[in-house]
């Protein structure tokens, strides 16, 4: 049956908090008289059965609107940055919305339903996939009316609701609506990520600051949280799960505000705003939102890292989220209104030199549209500065060389103009970059053993056809065409067979020295680089090296005379308290858990991830004793320390919050997990190589097992076995890849290995019938 609303003055009263005033007049107040006399008019006309009651709206409003509360972000100047909506879902003062809302790195404000302002002093817990977040005030409990959640695995296509939030930084609205569907969302909706998890569809008015406001089914309880409206339609809007949500307030990673506004913020050794606008910096891209001070939104970003002298050339990679903005490099800087800037801007590449503080003493050098520039996506920006001439790529395609030597000196960095937002990424300086600075001797041979894959006498040979048998010359250009594209697919197989050989000699160097001086976080680094190419790994590196400072201090604070346990437990205590690391609530097989820099960034992990961050800091701090406890189903973290001149051991939960335990408590622990008890073995240290391993074997786990994908586990098995010779269940694993990929010689060779060495797990009978079977026996 098609579902029906018969609300025809109820509509308007609904909607009109969220329109607001307009023409100057005076915003309709649900609650007046005016309001009562129109519902009363309602009630007049005869409706369909499956219509919302106006009275049970009433009350569901009166019922609500106790609990429902702005939430604004607060900038710098002590301004309000950014305003949504939330809830309260605890008496002790906890109010659930969503991440974006709050932001990171900055102060939070909310006001309550009686217009009472409060500070927020915690952020309770926090989930960058679901865009959710707990926060805390400190207020009178006789002021908070808490929303109760429903169970939303309950929740139906069709069924009724209601909405309520701040749209527009309003105080209260409210508004009708129902469940369209309950589903995985395709693109098309305003947000940085397109969700891959159920929510709810709602069919009902979705505005700018409803986010974090709470859906409400009949009963009063809170269905979902408002989180993504469509970008083509206002009336389509999508909401998280309120069982999403009930995660966080089972489970939270608790971080006090002092350290919640250094999240996201710009290492002030790097870079150096100016003219205001909104720096952050997470995994190591550089975000520039909000306005700048100068003049049409002008603001810059310099860079601390030394100019060369004479020529120099400069690169990053950028993203603009409106292309009617503008976003790229800066140099030439002496830290005020002069500067050159190339960016893009409407879809053309500028070369500008600015010379003061408004348009009058800015000059466009250059403006030439660009086929390679591709509008939404990555581009790479790239600038060479000689003395007199300035030269400018985009993609690699160079664009223009033109002569201008009116600024030189001072300082590099990025710029961005007008209301984009713009993401940079690989930011680099150099007397010259890529390729082109390798020796030439080297670049020679480099480029020889390229040709020598290409082949390059057979395109050579193609092409001297083409030009004998010019009738022929279409069919001769798309055999040509063909050719090149098997080519291109070679030379990527070639680059991803370096890049691999490059990420296992990296490997072996770091696991080939003495076990104390192995850093495991390096390690992991490493592992993580397997599926993105593009990391930035000084930036981790130095976001982990702060990390340890900053537990450095806390351990001054904390436990300066304390022992190994005590160092051990308020290490924890940071990491865990103070920092909101935590273990994956959702989605524990996702490949984020399992690499270093996403629990860096995310604060969310696996055991053993969570594990090499705190060993690894141990070590750096160092603090005795501490090792991983490779327990089966559960890694831990291990301390063996003297207690009164008695030999001691306990283990730390890092999947728990950092609860600590004692060796009976982490035999139970494992037994309620798998049914039997660890062997004794379970509870020796790993070294760094037995970690790297489990690491590996959890993604191998993942794509075979969870996401029934073999191919996808190729590269972690190459980097297991260069690591471990002796994994004879990975050597078997990679022989019937490569057999699936054709590699006949490839699976021999694993085939014959297993049979020279016979490792024990392995059936070897089965083994050699299949060998034989490759050998045509």
């Amino acid at each position: 049956m098609r579902l029906t609303f018969f609300l025809p003055p109820l509509a308007i009263i609904l909607a009109s908090p969220f329109l607001g005033a307009q023409d100057g007049k005076e915003e309709f107040d649900p609650f007046s008289d005016a309001a009562a006399e129109m519902l009363d008019v309602s009630q007049k006309f005869k409706a369909p059965s499956n219509y919302i009651e106006p009275g049970k709206i009433k009350q569901l409003t009166a019922l609500a609107k106790p609990s429902i509360v702005t939430v604004r972000q607060m900038g710098r100047d002590g301004e309000s940055r950014g305003t949504g909506s939330g809830f309260i879902v605890s008496k002790e003062g906890l109010i659930a919305t969503n991440l974006h809302v709050i932001g990171e790195g900055r102060p939070i404000e909310v006001e309550l339903n009686d217009g009472s302002l409060h500070k927020v002093v915690e952020v309770r817990a926090w989930d960058r996939r679901y865009d959710l977040a707990v926060i805390r005030i400190e207020a009178e409990k006789e002021k908070l009316k808490v929303l109760p959640l429903a169970d939303s695995n309950k929740a139906e296509q069709g069924q009724l609701i209601a909405g309520f939030g701040a749209p527009q930084g309003l105080s209260f609205s409210v508004v009708a609506g129902v469940i369209s569907a309950i589903r995985e969302l395709d693109e098309g909706f305003v947000g940085n990520e397109t969700p891959d998890y159920p929510m709810l569809q709602l069919a009902m008015p979705i505005e700018q600051g409803n986010s974090g406001g709470p859906v409400i089914n009949m009963d009063g309880e809170v269905l979902g949280v408002v989180t993504l409206r469509h970008r083509v339609t206002e009336n389509l809007g999508f909401a998280v799960l309120g069982s999403d949500l009930q995660r966080l307030l089972d489970k939270p990673n608790p971080v006090p505000m002092e350290r919640w506004r250094t999240i996201g913020l710009l290492d002030s050794r790097q870079w150096t705003p100016i003219m205001g606008a909104d720096w952050t910096q997470r995994g190591g891209v550089v975000r520039a939102g909000q306005l700048g001070d100068g003049f049409g939104g002008r603001t810059l970003c310099l860079s601390s890292e030394e100019v060369p002298e004479g020529s120099y050339e400069l690169e990053v990679t950028v993203r603009l989220d409106d292309e009617s903005g503008a976003a790229g490099l800066a140099f030439a800087s002496d830290g005020g209104d002069k500067h050159y800037g190339f960016y893009p801007s409407g879809g053309q590449i500028r070369l500008t030199r600015f010379e003061g503080p408004d348009v009058y003493s800015w000059a466009i050098l250059e403006q030439v549209a660009v086929p390679a520039y591709k509008q939404g996506d990555w581009n790479t920006l790239k600038v060479r500065v000689d003395d007199e001439t300035i030269s400018g790529w985009v993609n690699d395609e160079k664009i223009f060389e033109l002569e201008d030597a009116g600024l030189r000196g001072g300082k590099v960095g990025l710029c961005k103009f007008r209301r984009t937002e713009a993401e940079f990424r690989g930011f680099a300086i150099a007397p010259e970059l890529g390729v082109k600075s390798l020796p030439s001797d080297e670049r020679a041979r480099l480029t020889e053993s390229i040709e020598r894959f290409l082949d390059k006498e057979k395109v050579d040979e193609t092409i001297a056809e083409l030009s004998r048998e010019s009738e022929h010359g279409r069919l001769l250009l798309l055999e040509r065409a063909s050719e090149l594209d098997r080519l291109a697919t070679r030379l990527r197989q070639l680059e991803g067979a370096v890049y691999l050989r490059e990420i296992v000699n990296e490997m072996t160097m770091a696991l080939d020295r003495p076990e104390s001086e192995i850093d495991l976080f390096e390690v992991g680094l490493q592992i993580a680089r397997i599926d993105d190419p593009s990391l930035d790994l000084g930036y981790y590196r130095s976001s982990f090296a702060r990390l340890v400072v900053d537990a450095s201090q806390y351990l001054e604070d904390h436990a300066l005379e304390g022992s190994e346990k005590v160092r051990a437990t308020a290490l924890a205590e940071f990491l865990f308290q103070e920092n909101g690391f935590h273990g994956s609530r959702s989605e524990y097989y996702h490949h984020a858990n399992s690499y270093v820099n996403h629990v860096l960034d995310d604060r969310e992990g696996l055991p053993i991830t969570l594990s090499v961050i705190f060993v690894e800091m141990a070590r750096r701090l160092q603090i005795e004793g501490v090792y991983g406890a490779p327990l089966p189903g559960k890694f831990m973290v291990g301390l063996d320390y003297e207690d009164e001149g008695i030999d001691s051991s306990l283990f730390i939960d890092v999947f728990e919050g950092g609860r600590i335990i004692d060796r009976s408590g982490a035999v139970r622990e494992i037994w309620e997990l798998l049914g039997s008890a660890p062997e004794k073995s379970a509870f020796h240290p790993a070294d760094a190589r037995q970690i790297a391993v489990r690491m590996l074997r959890n993604l191998v786990d993942i794509e075979i097992n969870r996401k029934q994908t073999p191919e996808g586990a190729a590269d972690y098995l190459e980097l297991l076995i260069a690591i471990e010779p002796k994994a004879a269940r990975e050597r078997f694993q990679r022989a019937l890849l490569r057999m699936q990929d054709d590699n006949v010689i490839g699976a021999k060779e694993d085939l014959d290995w297993l049979l020279e060495h016979r490792p024990p797990g392995i059936d070897y009978g089965r083994l050699e019938v299949f060998r034989g079977t490759l050998a045509g026996e």
